[in-house]
């Protein structure tokens, strides 16, 4: 199995607070403006590999992703006003959530080109097939 290496984020504090606090912080950047991270899950076969990330709430006109120099970027950006009324008041408020995950794919081993997304159910899903030379390569030797 080939590994997809998570890359840090670029500020070198958010990113040791990623490390440190990641089994405490589980989505996005709430309403107060703390910083979450997606969970993420990562399934490999011979043909290619799978990356689901949990977003729920967002569209799928809030998701940018890109590959530059075998580093895949999935990010997503939503503004929310949220207007209430009361007898004498009138309260506004804005609510912003991003993030940004970072994957460092194995050279030559992935069709960059060919790259699928859909985004359902609260689930983005990102297919990255393999190099057909790569699937080629796959060879099952039984064991005597």
């Amino acid at each position: 199995m080939t590994a997809i290496v998570k890359r840090p984020v670029k500020d070198p504090m958010l990113a040791l607070f990623d490390e440190f606090f990641r089994p405490m912080v589980p989505t996005l950047e709430n309403q107060m403006g703390r910083l979450v991270v997606p969970a993420v899950n990562i399934i490999e076969d011979e043909k290619g590999v799978e990356i689901d990330v949990a977003a729920p709430g967002l569209k799928k006109d809030d998701f940018e992703i890109k590959v530059e120099d075998n580093i895949l970027t999935i990010s997503a950006h939503k503004e929310q006003e949220k207007l209430e009324e009361g007898a004498n008041y009138i309260k506004k408020e804005f609510g912003y959530e991003t993030f940004q995950r970072s994957f460092t794919l194995p050279e030559n081993m992935f069709d960059t080109d060919k790259i699928e997304a859909k985004y359902e159910d609260g689930i983005l899903k990102i297919y990255i097939p393999k190099v057909e030379e790569q699937q080629k390569k796959v060879k099952k030797v039984k064991v005597k």
